[in-house]
C-alpha cells in the first residue's frame, strides 16, 4: 500500500510540474497599450481612443480601461465622461468635480461597431487621465488609429478617427 501512495504522490507532482509552463505561457499571450489624455491648458487634447483588429476587418476582442479625473483646479465643473463607439453610439458617465471615475469595457466583437472606442469630456468636465487596452497576441492596432498603437491621443488641432 505504501508503494501505491508513493507512485500516486510522484505522479501528482509530475502533473503539477507539467502544467506549470502552460499556466505561465497563457499570461505571456497578452499585449497591452495605453494613451494619456489631458484637457487642461491652452492646447487641450481632443480625444483619446483605443481599438484593435485581426487582419483586415475581422473582430478582435479587447478590454479597455478608462481612468479619468475631473479637477476644479484646472477649470472643471461637474460634467460627463463621453464614451463613443465606432458606429456612433455613445454613453455618457457623470463625473462630479474633483472626483475620478474608472470604467472597464469589453470591445472589438463587431467590426465597425465597437472596434474603436473614443473618450472625451463634455458638459463642463475638464479631464486628465488615461485609457489602456488589453488584448491577445496576434491582434493588430486599427489602421484608423495610425496602425502603430492600440491607443492614441488626438492632440489639440488634430482630427479624431471619426467625428465627435
Amino acid at each position: 500500500m505504501r508503494n501505491v501512495w508513493k507512485v500516486f504522490a510522484s505522479s501528482l507532482a509530475l502533473a503539477v510540474l507539467a502544467a506549470w509552463p502552460i499556466a505561465t505561457a497563457h499570461a505571456d499571450n497578452q499585449k497591452s497599450d495605453f494613451a494619456l489624455f489631458d484637457q487642461e491648458g491652452a492646447t487641450p487634447d481632443v480625444s483619446v481612443q483605443c481599438g484593435a483588429a485581426q487582419g483586415g476587418h475581422q473582430p478582435a476582442p479587447f478590454t479597455m480601461y478608462i481612468t479619468m479625473s475631473n479637477r476644479s483646479a484646472i477649470g472643471g465643473v461637474s460634467g460627463l465622461v463621453h464614451v463613443k463607439y465606432h458606429d456612433g453610439d455613445l454613453v455618457d458617465y457623470a463625473i462630479p468635480v474633483d472626483t475620478t471615475v474608472q470604467i472597464t469595457l469589453a470591445g472589438g466583437g463587431t467590426p465597425g461597431t465597437d472596434d474603436i472606442i473614443e473618450v472625451t469630456g463634455t458638459g463642463g468636465a475638464v479631464l486628465v487621465g488615461q485609457v489602456s487596452l488589453m488584448t491577445q497576441n496576434g491582434v493588430k492596432p486599427k489602421v484608423l488609429l495610425g496602425g502603430h498603437s492600440f491607443c492614441t491621443t488626438t492632440p489639440f488641432g488634430g482630427t479624431p478617427p471619426f467625428p465627435l
